[in-house]
């Protein structure tokens, strides 16, 4: 890395994502990010993420390219262009490109405490509790319609998380054993 400015697009988990010009230095990554530094290739971007991540709450989703199955990515995201071993800023296209594709892809925290447990009373909440179906970012390429939801009804999203990830895990398991 050398250690000129570089603009990236930084996403902390449950805020939209946000330009930023940086110095081009792994210690201004590692601060970003939190940590020790993975490198993900995806499309023609990098995307960077703390390697040690599975206890931290999800904030991307990515199809990657064996079989269309996605993965989420949890903590802390930076886009950027990676050129062989060397960063450098993202293309205006790729700005524009990578920071709607954030907008469909983030998880949505709105309803949710910090606990992951599930706010009746929220904004949004409230359109719902009037019978009316709302429109809410989702996961992947299309908005999501919501049914309405009972203002007494709580859930724990980190195990039905945790349930989700624990099936997807097996399938690319089973995927993994069985391709030969």
């Amino acid at each position: 890395m050398t250690n000129k400015e570089i603009i990236i697009i930084y996403k902390k988990v449950g805020t939209d994502a946000e330009f930023r010009k940086i110095k081009n230095e792994q210690k201004t990554f590692e601060d970003l990010i939190g940590g020790e530094l993975d490198y993900i290739p995806y499309e023609d971007i990098t995307i960077i993420a703390r390697k040690n991540r599975e206890h931290l709450k999800p904030n991307i989703y990515i199809n990657t390219e064996f079989l269309s199955i996605g993965s989420s990515i949890r903590g802390d995201v930076v886009i950027i262009c990676r050129e062989n071993e060397n960063f450098k800023s993202l293309t205006k296209e790729q700005a524009i490109k990578y920071r709607e594709f954030l907008k469909r892809a983030s998880f949505n925290y709105d309803n949710f405490d910090e606990k992951g447990r599930y706010i009746p009373n929220s904004k949004q909440n409230s359109l719902k509790s009037k019978g009316k179906l709302i429109i809410e970012k989702g996961i992947g390429e299309n908005d999501i319609v919501s049914p309405t939801i009972d203002n007494n009804e709580c859930f724990e999203t980190n195990e039905t998380l945790k349930m989700i990830l624990g099936i997807q895990s097996i399938i690319l398991k089973f995927i993994k054993d069985n391709s030969n």
